[in-house]
């Protein structure tokens, strides 16, 4: 990398940082301004590498992580890890387990009824600019529940998923699981978004 490129990417990775701090005090309160500034220690080489995707990848890594965790229900503590060369390992808890009801049809008789989110959320990330999201590998946190003629099996969400924004600006995770008892895959788009403002309204 050129001196001029590493200057660049020293700036970007500056301001990601400052910006994600930001944000991050923002969602949690000043009460938690000493918690927050120790989730973003030690991150200067992942943020570095991030930098080199240039500013829209920054972007892309900051906003969405940090809506993720500010429209979910009853966060109990986060931590957003560095893994170099350039991914991020995401940890959140939740005081709560929780199933949000969500319909679609994805096969004949087959329907996703419900998303399931544990007490705890755990991934990597690493930023894909082909989709404007981040292509994450899902370790625990996220299941859906199906409705077939044989009974309603939950599956576990693990794996790559995509976490992006749709045409409607609004987050989404897109995943792919076979339908219970088959190895017939279905692709899922789950309106991330719009089920957890639903729960908040229960919730408040």
């Amino acid at each position: 990398m050129s001196a001029d490129k590493g200057v660049e990417a020293a700036k970007l990775s500056r301001m990601m940082f400052d910006e994600m701090e930001r944000k991050l005090q923002a969602l949690m309160g000043e009460k938690h301004t000493k918690a927050v500034q120790g989730t973003l220690d030690g991150a200067w080489q992942t943020l570095g590498e991030l930098a080199q995707t240039g500013v829209k990848g920054v972007q892309i890594a900051m906003d969405l992580i940090t809506e993720l965790i500010r429209d979910l229900t009853g966060v109990v503590s986060f931590s957003i890890t560095p893994k170099p060369p350039a991914e991020i390992e995401v940890d959140i808890k939740l005081k709560t387990t929780s199933e949000i009801p969500f319909k679609e049809s994805v096969a004949p008789f087959v329907e996703v009824e419900a998303l399931c989110i544990a007490k705890r959320i755990h991934f990597q990330a690493l930023v894909d600019k082909e989709v404007n999201g981040l292509r994450c590998n899902i370790n625990e946190g996220f299941a859906v529940r199906f409705n077939t003629p044989l009974g309603k099996p939950t599956v576990d969400i693990q794996g790559t998923v995509i976490l992006k924004r749709d045409e409607k600006k609004q987050l989404v995770m897109e995943t792919t699981t076979n339908i219970p008892g088959t190895n017939f895959p279905v692709s899922i788009t789950i309106p991330l978004k719009v089920l957890l403002s639903q729960a908040r309204k229960k919730v408040f």
